[in-house]
């Protein structure tokens, strides 16, 4: 049976944010790792969009100084945690991913958080060797992607029209994403206020005449553009209001120069992936999401490999 032990010269540190140090340590971590998979994506780096700000999503192991593997986690609700995870080739196979997860499970586990979901790209060989090693279950794709300017056409007219949210909105821009999400008031709650503390992120409603039927964010940090959080209240939804949302925010970013535009979309929202295609957006990478529940009984196994 494969030991988890760590050797006297390693350690693991825990933290709910990174220092620059870290940070760039990580970068570095992570250019090896995607060079030697022949991968594209990147660590999710930024926790002002977990539900708590006080568990922490980061755990780094380093060998004296040398950070070897990392393991960090996406938390935006109390239902579950999306996880990442990079361990540099030559130190694989000797049980370093697994005292990271073991570690992240325990902080879960003090958050009653019931769930996690490995995210990896559909090309990671690695990435699909820990999805049998737990025997997690496969739960979607996420397509993230890129627009291309010169297939994007501006529309002739729009019914809609953004409004940008300040302070005296939030409560509109609250309820308007519980209706859209079907999320509940504390989660809607939570994710609005955090996105508005952050000087990066902008939120728009989307109004019709006088009455509120959407919501759409934008991630500005560095010189793209992130879309994320589009929607159109359910019945207003197949009229057309969701293409002219997306329009919209296309168009309000391109005005400001952010030329460099991309978006996610769930490989279960059809009709979304259909949208964005026929909009001009193409795949650029694609995340496996695999599904564990039980933490209680990961933790448990966890902990026999390694006594």
């Amino acid at each position: 049976m494969q030991k988890c032990q760590l050797e006297t010269t390693m350690s693991i540190k825990s933290c709910s944010s990174l220092s620059k140090r870290a940070i760039e340590d990580v970068l570095n971590l992570e250019s090896v790792c995607m060079d030697h998979d022949n991968l594209q994506g990147s660590f999710f780096l930024d926790p002002s969009l977990n539900f708590n700000h006080r568990i922490k999503s980061f755990f780094l192991l380093y060998d004296k100084s040398n950070l070897i593997s990392m393991l960090s986690m996406f938390i935006p609700t109390e239902h579950e945690a999306e996880i990442t995870a990079y361990t540099l080739p030559k130190f694989r196979g000797k049980g370093f991913f697994k005292s990271l997860l073991a570690k992240a499970l325990k902080e879960l586990g003090e958050f009653n958080i019931p769930e996690i979901l490995f995210v990896f790209e559909s090309s990671s060989v690695a990435g699909k060797r820990v999805v049998d090693s737990f025997e997690a279950g496969y739960d979607h794709t996420e397509y993230y992607m890129s627009l291309d300017n010169v297939s994007y056409t501006s529309l002739n007219e729009y019914r809609l029209r953004l409004l940008k949210v300040e302070k005296k909105d939030l409560e509109k821009a609250i309820i308007t994403n519980m209706k859209v999400f079907s999320d509940s008031y504390e989660e809607s709650e939570n994710l609005i206020i955090n996105r508005f503390k952050l000087k990066h992120r902008e939120q728009f409603l989307a109004i019709l005449g006088e009455v509120i039927i959407g919501i759409v964010s934008v991630n500005l940090e560095g010189e793209g553009a992130s879309i994320f959080g589009l929607g159109i209240e359910p019945e207003y939804r197949c009229k057309g209001y969701g293409k002219e949302l997306l329009h919209l925010i296309i168009d309000n970013l391109l005005q400001r120069g952010r030329s460099e535009i991309n978006i996610e979309v769930n490989s279960e929202n059809a009709e979304a992936l259909k949208l964005y295609k026929s909009t001009g957006f193409y795949t650029e990478v694609a995340y496996e999401y695999y599904r564990l529940k039980l933490i209680k009984e990961v933790i448990e196994k966890l902990s026999s490999q390694s006594s």
